[in-house]
């Protein structure tokens, strides 16, 4: 039974004290933000009638309070507020077309991208730029072609694309990018070779992997989504990305001897390699021949953070910003919490690969119960928790899945009879061909001979 607005009185009640309580562990964390999620409300309730109800200014909504909404709840709802937007376009469209009394004019409703292989980059960007009537044309389902190939895009070849782009916009020769190697979260680099387009490219990229449901593989830390969100960064953001910069200067702030000053020999500056050649920058004015001291080394801290986190990168993130908003801007977009959009972009690390059994469908002759397939997963399930990951990556070109759950995507193991070949997966519709070895052993062996010679994509 669904919830009826006359009982939302007695419900906002409720909801008010929730509202307060996550205000406050906004800040101080007590608990994890799920901590609030209503997990069956969505069950219960109807999603487009709240989303309407909340753009009306109706009292009570529970719109107004998303943080009780799970990931897949906002998701849907990210795409009733994209159908809404494609709506109101079309309809300002109709009405143009009558008064111009120009006859009817026939509405694509795909965002359609037509791109050559040797030159994914330029044709997408094109692409995108074509979009002069607005961003609600990027919210449109995505279709994908390759130019001179034939094939109907069910969604392999719209994840290929984003996988072969992904490849070329992070690979290191560009320097676009540079990767914690602790955390392996990826940031900003302050100098590139290449211009702020490129930025908003993968911006641009970013959001519509959201609206398409499709995961990319850039593992970029919860202060990049905090940043989009509006949110100030602090040092547990900067320590999430640089853990061992981090705890220098938590040390800093925890050192209170007296030969503090001989002791660090700090300036308000710091040092940049630009292409080999080294510089020195201010973090306030005269810097270099400012000390920190007991006094001020609160304010050293903030300043060494603000100038990794926003000043030296401000002008990549405001064209990868630029990019991502102009897709995935709207009033929904803020109701997400910062990981939950980081999930909703590349996927989460956070399910069970026991589960991934009952996703699995079969080809040509295979079963559940085929001896074949039984092997398979009887050498699976003796992976250790990284080599599973690593098959996964294997098959599907990410070792994460979509915030909807592993019941969103389907693996297919379809069976090929050459015994003497390796397992050889299909990344782009997840998809196994996998020949009928006799043995345990010779299943194991040739397993993970495939999964250990993958290709992997990007710099995660």
């Amino acid at each position: 039974m669904r919830l009826r607005y006359l009982r939302y009185g007695k419900i906002e009640k409720c909801l008010k004290v929730l509202e307060k309580l996550n205000e406050v562990n906004r800040t101080s964390e007590l608990v994890p933000y799920n901590t609030f999620y209503i997990h069956d409300l969505a069950e219960h309730l109807d999603l487009e009638e709240d989303y309407r109800n909340w753009l009306e200014g109706r009292e009570v909504v529970f719109c107004k309070y998303p943080f009780v909404f799970t990931p897949s709840a906002k998701a849907k709802l990210l795409s009733i507020d994209a159908n809404n937007q494609m709506l109101q376009t079309v309809r300002k469209f109709a009405i143009s077309q009558l008064m111009m009394a120009s006859g009817p004019v026939e509405i694509n409703p795909y965002f359609e991208i037509c791109v050559r292989r040797d030159n994914l980059v330029e044709d997408t960007l094109l692409a995108i730029r074509k979009c002069e009537s607005g961003p609600h044309v990027l919210k449109k389902p995505l279709k994908v072609t390759f130019k001179g190939e034939e094939g109907f895009d069910a969604g392999g070849v719209k994840k290929e694309l984003f996988l072969l782009l992904m490849k070329e916009l992070l690979n290191p020769t560009y320097g676009m990018f540079t990767m914690d190697p602790e955390s392996r979260f990826i940031w900003f680099s302050e100098f590139n070779f290449e211009g702020n387009s490129t930025y908003e490219l993968i911006g641009v990229i970013c959001g519509l992997a959201i609206y398409n449901s499709i995961i990319v593989d850039i593992n970029f830390p919860p202060a990049l989504y905090k940043k989009l969100l509006g949110q100030p960064v602090t040092m547990n953001d900067f320590a999430k990305l640089s853990p061992t910069r981090a705890e220098s200067l938590r040390q800093i702030l925890n050192y209170s001897d007296s030969d503090f000053e001989e002791a660090m020999c700090l300036t308000f500056s710091v040092t940049r390699d630009r292409f080999g050649e080294v510089d020195e920058v201010n973090l306030i004015p005269n810097g270099s021949e400012t000390p920190v001291t007991l006094e001020n080394k609160q304010l050293y801290v903030d300043s060494y953070i603000d100038y990794y986190l926003n000043t030296c990168i401000q002008h990549q993130f405001k064209a990868f910003a630029q990019g991502f908003m102009f897709v995935a801007g709207s009033r929904v977009f803020e109701m997400f919490h910062p990981n939950e959009l980081m999930h909703m972009v590349s996927g989460m690390h956070d399910f069970n690969f026991d589960d991934l059994k009952s996703i699995t469908e079969y080809l040509n002759g295979y079963a559940v119960d085929h001896p074949t397939i039984t092997i398979f997963w009887k050498v699976f399930n003796k992976m250790d928790l990284a080599l599973k990951k690593k098959f996964l990556v294997f098959l599907t070109g990410s070792d994460r899945i979509p915030i909807h759950g592993i019941h969103s995507i389907k693996i297919t193991i379809n069976k090929v009879m050459d015994t003497a070949r390796l397992p050889v997966a299909h990344t782009c519709f997840n998809v196994l061909d996998l020949p009928p070895y006799a043995t345990e052993e010779e299943m194991e062996n040739k397993l993970l001979n495939a999964i250990n010679n993958t290709e992997g994509f990007g710099l995660v």
